[in-house]
């Protein structure tokens, strides 16, 4: 489904990270773990294109993001949803037309289709009795939970999450992790930035352990967490479990 062959990110002399490679089969929940600062962020924004890439390729379902035209990478880029630290929500527009203006304006739906879609998200994560008020209202945990109502209105093939729960405070991490396993148990196709180390090891398919701009691990859970193969990899878990 996704292919990312030798995929470099470099900031003028700074290499973020260099000749990645990697697959993710539909339905698969990938977990990407690493120290801070490693570039799994980078390496996530790079997926679905907010960053562009130094050279390499991403392939979604064979068709290569890195070299499609704006037209072309519009089309691509609504099969991939992504769901942001910071929630990044618009302050100006209500619960309901945060989560149906791309499937109005990218996909063309109108606007009582997306509207219905939109309620029937909602009412699966618990939310639809906020459906017209404005972010500000909302909690952490609630915005999050829209944030991701949101990237399930453009019915994507894949969401990327970057980080969902770190800034919540902690009594509301277990809401968005909850219907992220929901998620995960529709087979919805996932990468996921996350420190939640138990939330990796119960729902992850694969973790991927990121460190020094590469891809050191890429192992079952089971396996990457009784057994990871490398020092950086040993060291981060002794700090995280």
């Amino acid at each position: 489904m996704i292919k990312i062959e030798n995929l470099t990110k470099k900031f003028k002399n700074n290499v973020i990270f260099e000749n990645l490679n990697a697959e993710v089969n539909k339905g698969d929940v990938i977990s990407l773990l690493g120290p801070s600062g490693a570039g799994k962020s980078t390496f996530l924004r790079c997926i679905n294109m907010l960053g562009e890439p130094t050279s390499g390729k991403i392939l979604l379902n064979g068709k290569d993001l890195v070299s499609s035209s704006a037209k072309e990478l519009i089309q691509l880029r609504t099969k991939i949803g992504m769901v942001f630290q910071g929630f990044n929500l618009f302050e100006n527009k209500s619960v309901l037309d945060n989560i149906t203006l791309a499937p109005i304006k990218v996909k063309g739906m109108t606007k009582e289709a997306a509207e219905n879609k939109a309620h029937e998200l909602l009412k699966t994560v618990g939310l639809d009795n906020k459906a017209n008020v404005f972010p500000a209202s909302l909690s952490g945990g609630q915005a999050q939970r829209v944030a991701i109502v949101r990237a399930l209105a453009m019915d994507p093939e894949v969401i990327l999450f970057d980080e969902p729960t770190s800034a919540l405070d902690p009594e509301k991490v277990g809401e968005v992790l909850n219907v992220m396993k929901e998620l995960a148990k529709q087979d919805m196709t996932m990468i996921i930035v996350t420190h939640e180390m138990e939330f990796a090891k119960n729902v992850s398919d694969q973790i991927w352990f990121m460190d020094e701009g590469k891809l050191q691990e890429k192992q079952t859970p089971d396996g990457f967490f009784n057994q990871p193969q490398t020092e950086n990899a040993k060291r981060f878990l002794s700090k995280m479990i």
